[in-house]
């Protein structure tokens, strides 16, 4: 490939889709046939089928009505209006719409981070109308909602809801175990990991003043993006791209050493595949790198609606730059409806770690590391099938849906009830991740 930056080039949000879709289109021209899955678009009439009778069961005809993927809607899990509580809780004692806007994204940035899979098992259980046990994203966005309004997470004696980068920084595993309520009979997948993440998370905020302030906190990007928009008729107008490179300049530090990186430069969330280069007709590194930047999406997706409706009230231009997100519900809804299935010799491979790592309760369930073929070009299609399952949708229901309204109403939601269709002592997806907790 030809690029005059291939740093910024991998780390922007055009990346994904065009990187990804090298790899779908390879697989589809090649009769299904990739290095490590074989596509089968016959079979994704009964996607659309089981997506839209969920689409059907909890919004019936009133898709306007369904809101765009985002932590929000996580936050607010078992029907609890938690972030509405807290926004009435501070606009009742007086706090102003940009430090309210700012105070969302305080929380949303630390809930999103730490945001990877927790595993079969974990748990964490509340009081709220008696004991509830959330697992899961729904169960880490209600630890970190507790962590945030009990003041954990803020160095300001007089305002809790807050999130400091020092305070991040000195968070001990002892006090991440007690909130996250880690135990040898509750554990959580990648706990070290999620634990360094957050660590990390502490020093990029404190050390990129330019975007998070004095303070080193999430929400002064509300005003680094005040600085960077366009007025338009007293609208203040940013462009995504604007939103994204600012997150990718912020948190790029906080990824793991070790991953894809060019010249000593670490580019986060990005991979080498060898479907890419067969794809590129190249094999060399530049023409096998993959960009999915899952986190960093995830966290542009949640960002919006409090940017949008709350302090400055942007409007974002561009939004639909943004990918489906590559994560193991999304893309677990495919295998599980046989549209994609391992090759035998990935599967074996999968089984194989399985084994080794003992791991009796899916002992026919294969396992990858992040960084395996498998789990990459897993993570292209899903990118791709979830492009091509939009129009689907769309002209199934007669109604124009966006895509984060899509993986919000149907994809995210489909994976995670066919899972548990298939497998309902653990409900946990078709393909395992043995990850450190900051993949998906």
């Amino acid at each position: 490939m030809t690029v005059d930056n291939p740093v910024s080039y991998f780390k922007s949000i055009s990346s994904v889709r065009e990187t990804t879709k090298q790899v779908f289109d390879y697989v589809e021209q090649n009769g299904g046939q990739g290095n490590h899955f074989k596509m089968e678009l016959s079979k994704m009439g009964d996607v659309v089928d089981f997506l839209c009778s969920i689409i059907a069961r909890d919004y019936g005809t009133d898709y306007s009505s369904i809101p765009p993927h985002g932590r929000w809607q996580h936050l607010n899990c078992g029907n609890v209006l938690r972030v509405e509580s807290l926004i009435e809780q501070w606009s009742s004692a007086g706090v102003d719409e940009v430090e309210i806007s700012r105070k969302l994204i305080d929380l949303f940035v630390f809930s999103v981070l730490v945001d990877a899979g927790a595993g079969n098992t974990w748990k964490y259980t509340t009081t709220e109308e008696g004991d509830k046990a959330f697992d899961r994203s729904e169960g880490l966005a209600v630890a970190s909602y507790y962590l945030f309004v009990q003041g954990a997470l803020s160095q300001d004696t007089n305002d809790k809801f807050k999130v400091n980068g020092k305070k991040l920084t000195e968070l001990t595993m002892d006090e991440f175990c007690q909130g996250f309520q880690v135990s040898d009979a509750n554990p959580l997948n990648g706990t070290e990991g999620r634990l360094k993440l957050i660590q990390n998370l502490g020093v990029a905020l404190s050390t990129n003043p330019a975007i998070f302030g004095k303070e080193g906190r999430p929400g002064c990007l509300v005003d680094y993006l005040y600085s960077k928009c366009t007025k338009d008729n007293g609208t203040a107008v940013v462009d995504l791209n604007d939103v994204w490179n600012a997150l990718m300049d912020g948190f790029t530090s906080i990824w793991p050493a070790g991953r894809t990186s060019i010249d000593g430069e670490p580019l986060g969330d990005a991979w080498v595949l060898d479907t890419k280069a067969k794809a590129s007709g190249s094999d060399a590194f530049l023409d096998s790198i993959v960009t999915f930047h899952k986190l960093t999406q995830w966290l542009c997706y949640s960002l919006l609606v409090p940017l949008e409706n709350y302090g400055y009230k942007f409007t974002i231009k561009n939004k639909d730059m943004q990918t489906g997100l590559p994560e193991y519900r999304n893309g677990g809804l495919f295998y599980d409806f046989g549209v994609l299935t391992l090759t035998d010799g990935a599967y074996k491979r999968g089984l194989a770690l399985t084994q080794k790592l003992g791991d009796n309760s899916s002992s026919k369930i294969p396992t990858f590391t992040p960084e395996d073929g498998a789990i990459v070009e897993w993570r292209c299609l899903t990118i791709g099938l979830l492009d091509y399952l939009l129009p689907l949708v769309n002209k199934k229901l007669d109604y124009d849906l966006v895509l984060p309204q899509l993986i919000e109403a149907g994809s995210w939601k489909a994976g995670r009830e066919i899972a548990a269709i298939k497998r309902p002592d653990t409900k946990g997806p078709p393909i395992e991740l043995h990850s450190d907790g900051t993949v998906f």
